[in-house]
């Protein structure tokens, strides 16, 4: 697969700190600046390059990422690093496929909780009502969000398996901001097995 991934470099004459790497294939839908490993949490490929040692700041803008480095590095060595970075993400699971760009693009201009919907609505419903279920969305605060689940997948043995491997694989994905998922459902006469210690109606507003 890696025979149809180009990269290419170019350093920035006018600040030659600055390196930008134009890649065949779609890194990021949208923009987005990462100065630090903290902001990078949730986006696989800013992680894996601010790890790098000497890099200070990374912008990500479609098929270009733009690298801001320190002078500590040179860029014969750096570059190298980044390049090895990028071709191992582009050929990974990690990496954004044709079906993810059009999806994420739909989601551009949405607020964190319709992103989340769009997703509920578009790509988790329709196969989950094959079973005779469906999943609503109760809130989305922060960083996490609240679902519901009802008819065939209340109470269902799959639930927690439905929610970690589907629910919140495409969630998080799409969505990097989000990273938890949590169930509000009464899977068993009044317990539930996923969620215990906040008030519901507090969540619910």
């Amino acid at each position: 697969m890696s025979e149809d991934i180009e990269i290419k470099v170019e350093i920035e004459r006018r600040n030659p700190s600055l390196c930008r790497f134009t890649s065949t294939r779609t890194l990021y839908v949208g923009t987005k600046t990462v100065s630090s490993r903290m902001e990078a949490k949730g986006l696989p490929l800013a992680a894996r390059l601010m790890s790098l040692p000497g890099v200070e700041k990374i912008q990500l803008i479609g098929h270009l990422l733009v690298v801001t480095k320190n002078e500590d590095r040179e860029w014969h060595d750096l570059g190298n690093e980044i390049e090895s970075v990028l071709t191992s993400y582009l050929i990974s699971g990690d990496a954004l496929s044709p079906d993810d760009v059009q999806e994420q693009m739909m989601l551009i201009g949405r607020s964190t909780r319709e992103k989340v919907q769009y997703l509920i609505d578009v790509q988790i419903n329709p196969g989950v009502a094959e079973h005779g279920g469906s999943v609503q969305v109760v809130d989305v605060k922060d960083d996490s969000v609240y679902l519901r689940l009802h008819g065939g997948c209340q109470g269902c043995g799959a639930a927690d398996f439905t929610l970690k491997q589907g629910i919140e694989t495409i969630v998080k994905r799409a969505v990097p901001e989000i990273q938890q998922i949590i169930d509000l459902t009464n899977h068993s006469a009044g317990l539930n097995p996923y969620y215990r210690g906040m008030n519901l109606q507090q969540i619910a507003h």
